[in-house]
């Protein structure tokens, strides 16, 4: 392996660019943040480049691992600023994206609405071309149809072509041949074929996958290019590798192929953070909670291990792609407060960077952030280690606004923001509890990003979760998550099979091949720091009872009974099994992954009794307390404090609540409890 001198991880937020700076030589890291800028995003990531520069010594020509979490494919969806495209679709199918799945997305609310497809009826072509379920050929490809299609599309001002037959994922010959023809007729069209991005079942997925991917792809290429010009402007020798929606990592080309697998990209690197950060404290039930500028993403960790899912889903449509699970619930920092016929509500709607909440001085707007500093919690002068002064007077004149039409003082409807957020937060927690059957009470709440350590332990303490860890440099954990990301690739192989068909020397083959195709995608990555001797291959199925309509996915080890293995997970998720029912094999798969060069655990020399700088007045639900003042460097391992208190850092500020005591362990982690117990 390479010898590495410093190592750089950035994630970009909707507010915040996060930067973890690694000197592997002293064994030391350094965590900052800087105000995003969503017109020039590169120009946001030179600006806390700057800062590294000046405030701590950064040569960048000496950085020679860098990894970078991204969120350009996933606005572009959301904001509908994509390519034009066409669809090619198989005869008969035309209205395809229009019907989708016929399902309203909120099926007891008669207003909910289907998401208006991203290429209208007018771009999508019928192709007369039909294979079966087995993968035979029905009817060639019309050649001459093809051609017509991709002129007309060309003369409507298509920049691309996303391709779904029938049955691709069992036979994509049909879909290679259109690409073939495409490139022959219209050169500079660019073409995504759904059976290379998801060879599964279900022709609506699949399109939707080829469809976006194609949609985001130009604007995800033109901000690379932007991107490395910056880099070598500001003297780097290195190109940064991209984080994916699965926790793992590639290289550019790979991002630019399948920019898709990038869309969750900033918050699977928070997750796979939180993980590294809370295992070595000793806990590995977890709930990670990362509070941002625009929203709180959740996910839950069960034994040291995310959990996955094929089932994510963006602006309405369905991503089916192998993706950490994570739900974002609409409430974050920059949370406007507003009025709802008499009610007070917080979000969706986000103040962002800029203007952002009142008290950064370019608006009126009352904000999450704002009732956190009328309520005392944030210190105006050192917010964002002292380079954004905020404005308290601004806070107080919007919130007083506010507080005017719901006949109640500044500090109580500042209290009242807070309360309506953990609100939100509680009721989405709760469902997702719910539906996965977690208990709560097993798990330790994670708190990161900038709002994660104020807002934890009221969140905590609603739906009664074990504890509250806070590690050592939260607000910036998801960039220092992004640079403990290992390289990952996923190969699927459709099958759809009974169980009993698939032999144990049908299995051995198929596995084989799979692990051949995800290390040639692993020798193809553009590195030397992977550690081939630490490479990792799980083996897992898709599988239901004949008839079912969905799957679930269990790993398969030594044991190839698919039949056993499948009746013991479904009885592990739902409590009870078939036994005398068939199982059906849709999906065989391999999950590959390569270790990269981690970031050295940094113990914190043992505390002599941490001391208050400082003593400040907040309001907790409805109350003022006096709560001592403490600066994070000033702890040491095995410091406790007991709440009400502030602890104060450069990147984020932690609510001690009353009743509560934080004591730090060698990492340097908060961990904080509930008086009388773990709760």
């Amino acid at each position: 392996m390479a010898e590495l001198k410093y190592r750089l991880g950035i994630d970009i937020g909707g507010t915040f660019t996060d930067f973890t700076l690694v000197d592997n030589h002293e064994g030391t890291s350094t965590g900052i943040k800087s105000p995003t800028n969503p017109e020039h995003i590169e120009e946001g990531i030179r600006a806390g480049i700057k800062i590294l520069k000046s405030e701590y010594g950064l040569e960048p020509s000496q950085v020679s691992y860098f990894v970078h979490g991204m969120t350009i494919g996933l606005n572009t969806l959301l904001q509908r600023r994509g390519s034009k495209l066409a669809f090619f679709v198989t005869k008969g199918f035309k209205d395809m994206l229009n019907l989708q799945r016929l399902r309203p997305p909120v099926p007891f609310n008669i207003n909910s609405r289907l998401p208006e497809p991203l290429i209208r009826r007018d771009m999508v072509f019928e192709i007369d071309e039909r294979t079966m379920a087995d993968g035979s050929e029905y009817a060639p490809v019309d050649e001459e149809g093809v051609r017509a299609a991709v002129r007309k599309a060309v003369r409507n001002g298509a920049e691309g072509v996303a391709v779904c037959f029938l049955h691709s994922y069992k036979n994509n010959a049909h879909e290679k041949a259109v690409l073939d023809i495409i490139k022959s007729e219209a050169p500079d069209l660019s073409v995504s074929l759904s059976s290379e991005l998801l060879a599964q079942i279900r022709e609506y997925e699949r399109a939707c996958v080829a469809i976006i991917n194609l949609y985001i792809q130009k604007n995800v290429k033109t901000y690379f290019e932007d991107m490395k010009r910056m880099l070598a402007e500001e003297g780097f020798d290195t190109v940064p590798f991209i984080t994916q929606s699965n926790g793992g990592i590639m290289d550019i080309p790979s991002a630019t192929a399948a920019p898709i697998k990038t869309l969750f990209s900033g918050p699977a690197a928070g997750v796979i953070g939180a993980v590294r950060a809370s295992v070595i404290s000793g806990e590995e039930n977890l709930l990670t909670f990362d509070v941002g500028g625009t929203s709180t993403d959740v996910s839950v960790v069960r034994a040291g291990e995310p959990t996955y899912t094929e089932d994510s889903e963006l602006a309405g449509f369905p991503i089916n792609l192998p993706t950490i699970d994570i739900a974002s619930i609409g409430a974050g920092g920059g949370s406007i407060g507003w009025l709802d016929k008499g009610l007070l509500r917080l979000g969706p709607e986000s103040a962002g960077s800029y203007p952002g909440p009142a008290c950064y001085g370019h608006s009126e707007l009352p904000t999450l952030t704002d009732a956190f500093l009328l309520s005392g919690y944030l210190n105006a002068e050192g917010f964002a280690a002292g380079r954004m002064p905020l404005d308290i007077s601004r806070s107080y004149d919007a919130i007083k606004k506010l507080g005017d039409e719901l006949g109640s003082g500044a500090e109580e409807t500042a209290g009242q923001m807070i309360q309506v957020a953990i609100a939100n937060m509680y009721v989405e927690l709760s469902g997702i509890m719910e539906r996965n059957g977690y208990d709560p009470r097993e798990l330790s709440v994670v708190a990161y990003g900038g709002g994660g350590p104020v807002t934890a332990s009221l969140v905590a303490e609603e739906i009664h979760a074990k504890n509250v860890l806070v590690p050592y440099r939260p607000g910036t954990l998801c960039s220092l998550g992004a640079l403990t990301a290992d390289f990952i690739y996923d190969a699927i192989a459709p099958v759809h099979k009974r169980a009993e068909e698939l032999t144990e020397d049908k299995l051995k083959e198929i596995f084989a091949s799979l692990k051949e195709e995800a290390t040639d995608w692993l020798k193809a990555q553009d590195t030397d720091v992977i550690d081939t001797e630490n490479i990792k291959v799980t083996y897992l199925a898709d599988g239901r009872y004949h008839g079912q309509a969905y799957e679930i996915q269990f790993e398969i080890s030594d044991n190839l009974d698919l039949t056993d293995l499948f009746h013991k997970n479904h009885e592990l998720l739902y409590g009870h099994s078939e036994k005398q029912a068939k199982v059906e094999i849709i999906n065989l798969r391999a999950h590959i992954s390569a270790l990269t060069p981690k970031v050295p655990n940094v113990e914190l020399k043992q505390g002599t009794g941490a001391k208050p700088y400082s003593v400040r007045d907040i309001l907790v639900k409805g109350r003022k307390y006096k709560a001592d003042i403490y600066r994070r460097e000033d702890i040491g391992a095995g410091d406790k404090i007991a709440g009400p208190a502030i602890i104060e850092q450069a990147d984020t500020t932690i609510l001690l609540l009353p009743g509560w005591t934080g004591i730090s362990d060698k990492y340097g982690t908060l961990i904080l409890k509930q008086d009388g117990g773990d709760r």
